[in-house]
């Protein structure tokens, strides 16, 4: 194997354990860009939509159990987080490696004028749809010209 090809073999198995480190420690704006950067790229992926009459949510939690996930609304701002836990591995050999995220993660999304006692959740097969229906006042009215 090359130099080069060995140098980056070992770079990208350092990967997992850089993205554990502690980036609060470095000085300036640096500390929150990269963390946040870092927890962006941990977060799950997901699609959002304001439509006029709902905000429709997807998250893609794949290995997340319902019971380990929560939602919250608070101040026009739906909250949700999960946990991925570390699976204990047995038997494993000299060349393994762990690139899944483990931890707890949160994704917030304004929801100005959420019906709060029609919002409800579906986790299915790795994926979390989030139906927030508008109230009536938080809907589009279209006015009419005379």
């Amino acid at each position: 194997m090359s130099r080069e090809l060995s140098l980056f073999r070992d770079f990208w198995n350092d990967v997992p354990s850089m993205l554990d480190a502690d980036w609060n420690n470095l000085p300036g704006h640096l500390s929150s860009d990269i963390s946040g950067n870092m927890r962006k790229m941990l977060n799950a992926k997901c699609d959002f939509q304001d439509r006029e009459d709902s905000y429709r949510i997807e998250l893609e939690l794949p290995g997340v159990k319902k019971k380990e996930v929560e939602i919250e609304l608070r101040n026009d701002v739906l909250t949700v987080s999960w946990e991925r836990k570390q699976e204990k591995k047995k038997g494993l050999g000299k060349n393994s490696r762990f690139e899944r995220s483990q931890g707890s993660f949160t994704r917030s999304f304004t929801v100005r004028g959420a019906d709060e006692s029609k919002i409800n959740a579906e986790l299915r097969d790795g994926v979390l749809n989030i139906n927030v229906p508008k109230t009536e006042e938080a809907r589009p009215h279209h006015i009419s010209i005379s």
